[in-house]
């Protein structure tokens, strides 16, 4: 028995990324060339939904990630200067509130910078495909994203370096605040050096200044000048191809003899991805009730990259506050969707020999638009394409992620997977 989605689909997918980079280009949250994708997307939904629907949301675009960062070191490094004065304690201070912006804005995705940035219109677009009964006894939705991402050059050392030099960032945070700490407590601490009636360089500051002047240059260069690039990629991967998927879900679905007698199908493309999950935090905002109290979601998220699919069960980077105890969690996905998703592997499986591996696996860093659904009790997970050894994207926030490197066959698979899923939750409510 052959997979549901062929060639054709494959084709369809490549030519609609192609047609973005091409005409449209690098997409930045909520600025024309964005807002011209997502057109793209809504006359493509409009072809094979019984319905389309747009929601509006006004946000930041460069709040995340780059200005936290930038708010966070820049606080820090104005922190310095106060170490060798008579009021060390101004470091703590300071350095308190860019480590507070840093893990309030990166890992629990709050919006406190906002305020300092200007913010533009970005929107969700998606397609109903509904059930030949008229009475959908479940909803699943699917979504990609329609902005691309800045540049990350140190991605490209790869992810686990990325990580460690994060880490590296924070260390040298809490050293300098520990530093100021006990100049705070003990002024003259080991004895005075230089005793200024404002500036106070202390024997300790020399222990401490000799093997931390490489350390801030490191600090300085890695986050400065190393971590952002200037250039808007095409995100011919990230995420072109999940909205491609979503949109070949709902023209495979269109077909009356595919068209799922039990439940509704929801497909498109959040906005404003990039810029910290606002689109689907918008969706969860502004769809019904009805829906979300009785839906599957699936973020199909850099479905084009890669020799294998990952099914996330969990993103780790992001935490929420819940309830219970302890109040504290990292995102973890409903089982009832990711193990379901991973079904649809198997069905496919069955079907055609050689397929690329997939497994359900936890994503450690960066994340996708399902998180945003699961911080808010929704059963949700993302399927994404990766490479076998690590998992991660290809061509991750990379100049390199254009139509030309994309790997049509693991975009097929990951399609096939999420109509397998679909068949499969639809027969459950016969």
């Amino acid at each position: 028995m052959p997979l549901k989605a062929g060639e054709d689909y494959t084709e369809y997918m490549f030519n609609f990324i192609d047609d973005v980079c091409k005409n449209i280009g690098p997409r930045l949250a909520t600025k024309p060339e964005e807002h011209q994708c997502i057109e793209i997307i809504g006359k493509e939904l409009e072809k094979y939904s019984d319905e389309t629907f747009t929601q509006e949301f006004r946000t930041s675009y460069l709040a995340y990630p780059r200005g936290e960062m930038r708010w966070a070191v820049g606080l820090i490094l104005i922190g310095l200067f106060f170490i060798f004065t008579i009021i060390p304690w101004v470091y703590i201070i300071l350095c308190s509130l860019g480590l507070f912006f840093f893990l309030s804005e990166f890992i629990f995705l709050k919006e406190y910078l906002d305020i300092f940035y200007d913010k533009g219109i970005s929107k969700n677009i998606f397609g109903r495909i509904k059930s030949r009964s008229g009475e959908p006894k479940k909803y699943l939705i699917f979504g990609g994203h329609s902005d691309s991402a800045i540049d990350l050059p140190m991605a490209r050392k790869g992810i686990p370096t990325l990580v460690r030099r994060i880490y590296i960032a924070i260390g040298f945070a809490i050293l300098v605040l520990i530093w100021s700490i006990v100049k705070t407590i003990v002024p003259g601490a080991l004895g005075n050096v230089i005793n200024h009636p404002f500036f106070n360089f202390t024997i300790l500051d020399f222990v401490f200044l000799v093997p931390f002047i490489p350390y801030l240059a490191y600090f300085v260069i890695t986050l400065l000048f190393q971590m952002f690039g200037s250039e808007i990629v095409q995100g011919a991967n990230d995420n072109l191809s999940g909205c491609a998927v979503a949109l070949a879900i709902a023209k495979y679905l269109s077909q009356e003899e595919n068209r799922p007698k039990n439940i509704e199908v929801i497909c498109g493309s959040f906005g404003a991805e990039e810029a910290g999950q606002r689109g689907s935090k918008a969706f969860v905002r502004q769809t019904s009730k009805e829906i979300l109290d009785n839906c599957y979601m699936v973020a199909t998220e850099s479905c084009g990259g890669g020799n294998a699919a990952g099914i996330l069960d969990g993103e780790l980077m992001y935490m929420m506050v819940t309830r219970k105890f302890p109040f504290i969690k990292p995102i973890r996905h409903d089982p009832e969707v990711y193990e379901r998703l991973y079904e649809g592997y198997k069905r496919c499986k069955k079907k055609m020999k050689g397929l690329p591996p997939t497994e359900i696996v936890t994503a450690t860093f960066a994340g996708t638009d399902a998180m945003r659904f699961t911080e808010k009790g929704i059963p949700a997970c993302a399927i994404v394409g990766g490479n076998f050894e690590t998992l991660f994207i290809k061509n991750w926030h990379s100049p390199e992620d254009i139509p030309e490197n994309i790997d049509k066959h693991i975009m097929n698979h990951i399609l096939n997977i999420c109509l397998e899923f679909i068949e499969l939750v639809d027969k459950e409510y016969e």
